[in-house]
């Protein structure tokens, strides 16, 4: 046998042909933690009794009546969710990403909404927003966690839920505010109406109320708190620039295969992505939020932003 068997280069073809082992990972050490609102009262992983009505920091704390963050990245991507022998499962999904935009199933997606509903494919398709940020007192001061360092949230706004997130983001983009960025220029004033604005405040999320056809659903309200000084603004805008490939990883439901979380103590469960249904009854809802990114590929130090 010649020495060229044993160089890994000779069967690198084989790279895609392999399998590698997803670990489950515990709420408690997730990357990003879900906001949700209990929809019944339960006793969770740990054994604590989530309250139904009450917001719940899966991981991190339980039954609060609002709940603060710093936004870093938010994202609206488009899902077709289907029911197959009685459960729901995402027939094509899209990140919203390159132009023209495409769906998992390779079509390409209707601009607006009108345009989705004129296709006998696409008229299921329903718009959901991701929002990230920083868990954070009422001050903006960050929760930290074991480790001495900030927790990431995050709430995903579908159905019932997502006409008060998108009016928030709105009502943010609109706000005529000092530019941050000098010099100015129009190419700024969008970049920050678009992407800054919405970091400048502590965002508070609380629970309101929203009729549907299936009966009163519990929503998220999102209002905004105290300002934040500019050089907090700006860390803050690093900490979103570094922490973006893990927040696509985590939301780009294109990249990544249907798995059970396998966590102990859960019924095995089909990857979040899987089983989002549109227009349910969000008092029943039960989340599940379990894709992992584990907090020591995190390519920046959490303890840089000082508050």
């Amino acid at each position: 046998m010649s020495n060229g068997d044993f160089n890994m280069e000779e069967y690198s073809g084989l790279a895609e042909t392999g399998f590698e082992s997803r670990q489950p990972v515990a709420p408690e050490d997730e990357f990003f933690h879900s906001v949700y609102i209990a929809g019944k009262t339960r006793k969770n992983h740990i054994n604590v009794e989530e309250l139904a009505g009450k917001l719940q920091v899966r991981g991190a704390q339980y039954n609060l009546d609002e709940v603060h963050m710093i936004i870093t990245n938010v994202k609206e991507i488009l899902v077709k969710v289907v029911t197959v022998q009685g459960k729901e499962s995402v027939q094509c999904f899209s990140y919203k990403s390159g132009d023209p935009w495409k769906g998992t199933s390779g079509r390409v997606c209707g601009i607006t909404a009108v345009e989705r509903a004129s296709n006998d494919f696409c008229n299921l398709c329903k718009s959901q927003i991701v929002v990230s940020g920083i868990f954070c007192e009422k001050s903006g001061k960050p929760i930290l966690n074991n480790d001495g360092k900030p927790m990431f949230l995050f709430i995903r706004a579908r159905g019932m839920k997502y006409s008060n997130v998108a009016d928030y983001l709105n009502e943010m983009y609109k706000k005529e505010l000092t530019p941050i960025f000098e010099p100015i220029t129009e190419e700024s004033k969008k970049f920050e109406k678009s992407v800054v604005n919405n970091k400048r405040f502590v965002t508070n999320i609380s629970i309101g109320e929203a009729s549907s056809s299936f009966g009163i659903s519990k929503v998220f309200v999102l209002t905004m708190g105290e300002e934040l000084p500019k050089e907090v603004v700006l860390k803050v805008l690093k900490i979103s620039k570094a922490s973006v490939d893990n927040f696509n990883e985590k939301f780009d439901w294109s990249k990544r295969r249907g798995v059970s979380t396998g966590y102990e103590g859960e019924e095995p469960k089909v990857e979040e992505s899987q089983q989002f249904p549109e227009g349910a009854d969000e008092t029943k809802e039960t989340p599940t939020e379990e894709t992992a990114v584990k907090t020591e590929d995190a390519p920046f130090d959490f303890g840089d932003l000082q508050f």
